[in-house]
């Protein structure tokens, strides 16, 4: 059990990034960012693998508390030093570190993960830190500095241009969910089919994916994981929130809204009805959004001027708790966890998958996209007028456009969806742009195709079908 907390899981690229930053000859000073839970920790130390380094992770303590337990650290990695027992201050601290790096152990990283406490404890710390880098800067000493944190709003804030950082880091890493791909191989023994809807409940988050049991069934991990009492996650979005902002209910209730269909701005007003108009709904979605707990994509076709936008839940696990977990809380609590998923989760999962799929396919086409169409994608998003919507579209480098439909159906697929999508992509003016000869028509589907359908696109390049083992790699 808890396999993906043995089993580190992708990140193949966010790892190229930080071992080419710390290979360079010149000193480094790296921000890291992003959710709680999203995996940055386990990131950092994965990098420093047979690296000479420092990881501190601060706590919400005092300031001496932290330059005690920091030292303590240090020492525990480099040996008993009785210089560094005599410094009480940060800039003191830096300066050491710096002092090894030139002189014992060049190359040397130094993590000070969840950055925010310490800055907490000790505001100005940012500035300490702004003088040491300029003189492990004027220097060139070789050494990694690695600033990480949670609070994704402080560390953005952290490099605005009136803050002393501003301008001084070398690389700023925003660590994104996994994507459904790596997800998937948390559950290395299941069906595509069922990794798919693994991803549906869970998302990309690996603390969440950590916890599932691979050996058991879905409707097992959903109950021991999310409904049943005390479980890990039976409270995880209200946490989630708890620790970044200071009022929830506001916040909460565009959520619920969301997950419930509401994609238009005057649909979420409409629900959140203690907000009077849209202005004051605004700062609100502003912040969600900087709290990558909501995306607002934009259709494809929409000229600039237009406010062609839409609000998605940007975890498919919190889709899915406000979905089927928030408005059963009365009979969970009540120890009824069986019984809501016999009643309210399962008869409805399918009806559930149907726009998680839509991201799937569309993150297939972001990430993936050459192994389909041997070219990778520029852009991919979705089209949607008051008369048609196209569930994934986009471009591909060398001009081309695509159009897919994504169809979560138990049944097979049939030619009457492609020419449907063949006219619909026909009534939309993008894809007609200079250099735009070429126009690529893609199926996906969960259970197939029939006969009819694949001996058409057998016949003709530009039509493509794709099953979940396409999807995932396995096809």
């Amino acid at each position: 059990m808890l396999m993906a907390m043995i089993m580190f899981v992708g990140r193949v690229q966010e790892l190229k990034i930080l071992h080419r930053e710390y290979d360079r000859s010149r000193p480094s000073l790296c921000e890291v960012l992003g959710r709680r839970r999203v995996g940055k920790s386990t990131l950092l130390l994965k990098s420093v693998e047979g690296r000479q380094h420092i990881y501190y992770q601060a706590s919400k303590l005092t300031d001496l508390d932290n330059q005690i337990l920091f030292k303590q650290v240090i020492k525990a990695e480099l040996g008993f030093d009785p210089i560094l027992d005599s410094l009480n201050d940060w800039d003191g601290i830096l300066s050491y570190l710096q002092h090894v790096a030139e002189n014992k152990q060049p190359g040397l990283t130094v993590i000070l993960d969840e950055f925010p406490y310490l800055c907490e404890s000790q505001p100005g710390l940012p500035s300490i830190l702004q003088r040491a880098w300029d003189r492990i800067q004027a220097k060139a000493s070789p050494i990694n500095l690695v600033l990480c944190g949670s609070k994704i709003s402080f560390m953005e804030e952290l490099l605005a241009e009136r803050n002393p950082l501003r301008g001084r880091q070398t690389v700023e890493l925003d660590v994104a969910p996994l994507t459904y791909r790596d997800a998937a191989c948390c559950f290395p023994d299941w069906s595509p089919i069922e990794q798919l809807y693994a991803y549906g409940v869970f998302g990309g988050m690996p603390y969440y994916l950590s916890l599932c049991d691979p050996s058991a069934s879905l409707s097992t991990n959903i109950r021991e994981v999310i409904l049943d009492r005390g479980a890990a996650l039976h409270d995880e979005p209200n946490l989630l929130l708890q620790g970044e902002l200071t009022s929830v209910s506001r916040y909460a209730s565009i959520l619920r809204a969301i997950a419930d269909g509401c994609t238009e701005w005057g649909d979420i007003l409409g629900r959140v009805r203690d907000l009077k108009d849209g202005s004051q709904l605004a700062p609100y979605i502003k912040k969600l959004e900087g709290l990558r707990l909501v995306q607002i994509p934009r259709s494809l076709d929409a000229d600039e001027r237009q406010r062609q936008h839409r609000y998605y839940l940007d975890d498919p696990f919190l889709f899915f708790w406000y979905r089927f977990v928030l408005p059963n809380r009365s009979a969970l609590e009540s120890g009824h966890a069986q019984v809501v998923y016999e009643r309210v989760i399962e008869p409805f999962l399918d009806d559930y998958m149907g726009g998680i799929f839509e991201r799937v396919c569309q993150e297939y086409m972001r990430w993936y996209g050459q192994e389909l169409l041997e070219v990778p994608a520029q852009e991919v998003g979705r089209i949607w007028t008051g008369d048609f919507d196209i569930d994934v579209a986009g471009k591909l480098l060398d001009g081309a456009a695509f159009y897919g439909e994504c169809k979560w159906w138990k049944n097979p697929v049939g030619e009457n969806v492609l020419d449907r999508l063949i006219e619909t992509s026909a009534k939309t003016v993008y894809g007609r742009g200079k250099g735009s000869t070429t126009r690529h028509y893609i199926i996906f589907t969960r259970q197939g195709f029939t006969p009819a359908l694949q001996a058409r696109a057998a016949a003709n390049p530009q039509i493509h079908l794709v099953t979940p083992e396409k999807l995932l790699g396995k096809g």
